[in-house]
């Protein structure tokens, strides 16, 4: 029995090859690179166009782990915590610091668990409270900050792009 595969032959030994040499392991986005290979399952519904925001929400993710290093990392190694962040980000650059029960609301989540992940982003500097409010600190202000968001500006210009068209081949 001949055994099944995601991947279009002919450029099968091709994605091989690209994994073998150096540039494979030193390169931290290439398992996002080789996308336009992989044929996904039918079953699934707008499969591709679901593997290329998977691959944008992953490819930020990282990034964000990446940008804000190893202390970052280490404590946000929950989804929870890193949207709570970006929440409170969001609301401190539009002037206007959050309360913890707005946050719950506004994410869906519990307000004790707000409070906990708002605590341990206290503890590390990433955000301050101001009153009955939490606002980021300027710990955000990391170095190579244009560089940094000009690569996730990039990515999410391509994967748009990327769907634009699988758009137009769909109608």
């Amino acid at each position: 029995m001949a055994a099944r595969t995601n991947r279009d032959p002919a450029l099968q030994m091709e994605s091989e090859r690209a994994f073998e040499g150096p540039t494979w392991q030193d390169d931290p986005v290439c398992d996002f690179v080789l996308v336009h290979e992989v044929q996904p399952p039918r079953r699934i519904d707008l499969a591709r166009e679901r593997m290329l925001m998977c691959r944008l929400y992953l490819g930020l993710i990282r990034s964000m782990s990446d940008d804000y290093g190893a202390e970052f990392a280490a404590h946000s190694d929950s989804a929870t915590f890193r949207t709570i962040g970006i929440y409170v980000f969001l609301r401190t650059v539009m002037c206007s610091p959050v309360r913890a029960s707005t946050i719950a609301q506004a994410l869906r989540l519990p307000r004790v668990t707000v409070l906990r992940r708002l605590q341990e982003m206290v503890k590390h500097g990433y955000v301050e409270r101001v009153g009955n409010a939490y606002r980021v600190t300027d710990k955000v202000n990391i170095p190579d900050l244009r560089k940094k968001l000009s690569r996730r500006i990039d990515m999410i210009v391509a994967t748009a792009r990327e769907l634009s068209e699988l758009g137009k081949h769909r109608d």
